[in-house]
């Protein structure tokens, strides 16, 4: 019986056959709630900016077009493309001087003396009763100082065109480099006395009448030159005021030289500008 009782002590210490298990806590806590930003804007996306149009540099297709362009390009000073553009031109339409009058006026400004004679001949060769061309020739020959062949070319250009008065002054300013002040003169006269005659060609014949001492008519001229604006005519009337003769008009300039006596290639005497060009053509130097 004590058997039995210490059993059932030990079982009901025990427990009996109910295990006591520790229970561990499963649950999981819930995920942080999103932040939420009021009035929230996206990032602004950059919108590719359009290409830049590339230019389109298209050569003309009518001879016309390709001179006024070849002109206008020449006047800029951007020879190269100048220089296709006429080249284009005369391959438009062969029979045509003005291309190569075009070339040579170009060449004459870069002085590249060769280039301009060639193309100079060329005009003449397809226009050869052109004034123009003649002139051009003329001024092309005077650029690489051959004078005799210069004179040879105004003359052509005046007996074509006698109302030519670039071609005039031209001829006449190659008389004065030859030293033929009675010829200088006299062209320089025809010069002057037609419709166009720009100041420089009025200093240009002042120049020529002092070196024969015609004093007085040399005055007259310069005062005509600096009334059209040129700045050389004017200051020579000031250097012969109170001269007499040429004599002493050569000692004052030893004794008491000036700025500026007479300059023939200021003003456009023959310097690529003014002076060359024709009257059917102002706009080409």
């Amino acid at each position: 019986m004590k058997k039995i009782l210490f059993a059932l002590l030990v079982l009901s210490a025990c427990g009996g056959d109910r295990v006591s298990t520790p229970t561990v806590s499963q649950t999981i806590p819930p995920p942080p709630a999103p932040v939420v930003v009021p009035d929230a804007k996206p990032a602004p996306v950059e919108t590719p900016k359009p290409a830049e149009p590339v230019a389109v540099d298209v050569m003309p297709t009518t001879f016309d077009d390709t001179m006024k362009q070849g002109r206008e390009l020449a006047a800029k000073g951007e020879h190269d493309r100048a220089k296709e553009l006429f080249e284009a031109a005369a391959k438009l339409d062969g029979k045509k001087a003005d291309p190569y009058i075009e070339l040579s006026r170009m060449y004459i400004s870069t002085n590249d003396k060769a280039l301009a004679v060639i193309a100079a001949n060329k005009a003449v060769k397809l226009a050869p009763l052109s004034s123009q061309a003649w002139n051009t020739k003329g001024r092309a020959e005077l650029n690489r100082f051959d004078y005799d062949k210069a004179v040879v070319a105004f003359n052509k250009a005046v007996e074509l065109d006698r109302d030519n008065v670039w071609a005039w002054n031209n001829l006449g300013y190659t008389e004065l480099q030859l030293k033929k002040y009675d010829d200088a003169a006299q062209d320089l006269t025809e010069a002057t006395t037609r419709k166009g005659a720009e100041g420089y060609m009025f200093n240009n014949l002042g120049t020529a009448l002092e070196q024969l001492d015609k004093l007085d008519e040399a005055r007259a001229a310069y005062d005509k030159g600096g009334e059209l604006g040129s700045a050389v005519a004017a200051a020579s009337r000031k250097r012969l005021e109170g001269v007499k003769s040429i004599a002493i008009a050569r000692q004052i300039e030893e004794t008491e030289p000036t700025d500026k006596t007479y300059d023939l290639n200021e003003d456009g005497a023959d310097d690529g500008s003014a002076s060359g060009s024709d009257s059917s053509d102002h706009s080409t130097m």
